[in-house]
């Protein structure tokens, strides 16, 4: 058992010669203390004799306060260790509002971005056009060139006028056309994620309240990289174990590549009533859970495999 007996600091210099002056002025009263406790108990005529009993009283009420102080410190180690799960938690908690918090104004900008389709400037050809004639007109005079080469020169800078800008209005076209292709390519994946969501939580007793609160976290997750708040969701516990949430995060992140961090984060906001004696490291080391037989399996293509779900919750035929 360690017990520290009034430990000097270690900092050189001035800090140091504090410490041990508090430490002798400390002593010496309790010298002072115990000589009068002394001469109470036995006499101020017998000095010799008090001086002698001076000395057990001294180190008898010196053991007694560092007794004291050595269980104070236990007692707050012991408490301290006991509770040290709670702590953390609440300090992630912490540190999770935090993220929200800052991560909030990105979350609102992307969300404004994802409503402003891009439009691009229609005048790009007619620009071009008249930068091109704006060039012409400065090109060296006819007598600078020869007569048999000018004709050519003029029908080529037409050919290429046109030619550009045809070009420019299929390439304003190709753009509308990729941009709204990939706009429906994500659109559907979203869709089918959210399909899957409801898909593999339906069987296992969620309210629709908490169905839809758990897609909405979901299309924030994937949308905007975004973490709900675990106030301001109400999702009770059920006989999912947490091995099941975290198989659930994984998979959707596998197919936006979120980090996992993000979805530790996304798992113990969402799922608080799991996960509240759990911390954030713990979650982020182990979403992955293939070793046992879990109620939702790891599956790196969920989006592929939605009609046999389908068939497996819903009783309809896969093609």
């Amino acid at each position: 058992m360690e017990i520290d007996i009034f430990p000097l600091p270690s900092t050189k210099g001035i800090h140091r010669h504090i410490g041990m002056a508090f430490l002798g002025l400390v002593i010496i009263t309790y010298v002072v203390g115990a000589y009068k406790v002394a001469q109470q108990l036995i006499g101020e005529d017998k000095e010799l004799l008090c001086f002698l009993v001076t000395i057990p009283i001294f180190i008898g009420g010196y053991a007694v306060l560092i007794l004291l102080l050595h269980c104070i410190k236990q007692s707050l180690y012991a408490y301290f260790k006991r509770n040290r799960k709670e702590l953390n938690n609440r300090v992630d908690r912490e540190n999770m509002d935090n993220y929200i918090v800052q991560h909030w104004e990105d979350t609102q900008k992307a969300l404004d971005k994802a409503q402003t389709k891009e439009i691009p400037q229609s005048d790009v050809a007619i620009s071009v056009h008249a930068s091109l004639e704006e060039h012409s007109e400065d090109k060296p005079s006819d007598d600078d060139l020869q007569p048999s080469i000018m004709p050519e020169l003029k029908q080529a800078l037409k050919a290429a006028q046109r030619n550009l800008a045809s070009f420019m209005q299929q390439l304003h076209i190709d753009r509308i056309q990729l941009t709204e292709a990939k706009e429906k390519q994500d659109r559907e994946k979203l869709e089918n994620i959210l399909r899957y969501t409801r898909l593999v939580l339906l069987p296992h007793g969620f309210s629709d309240e908490e169905l839809y609160q758990i897609e909405e976290a979901v299309k924030l997750l994937v949308q905007c990289n975004g973490i709900v708040n675990g106030v301001s969701v109400k999702i009770e516990k059920n006989k999912l174990k947490q091995a099941d949430l975290k198989n659930f995060a994984w998979n959707i992140g596998n197919q936006y590549n979120i980090d996992a961090e993000v979805l530790a984060m996304f798992v113990l906001n969402l799922f608080h009533s799991w996960f509240k004696n759990t911390e954030r490291e713990s979650i982020r080391k182990t979403l992955r859970n293939t070793n046992g037989k879990y109620s939702i399996d790891i599956d790196e293509n969920i989006i592929e495999h939605l009609p046999m779900l389908e068939a497996k919750v819903l009783g309809i035929n896969c093609k």
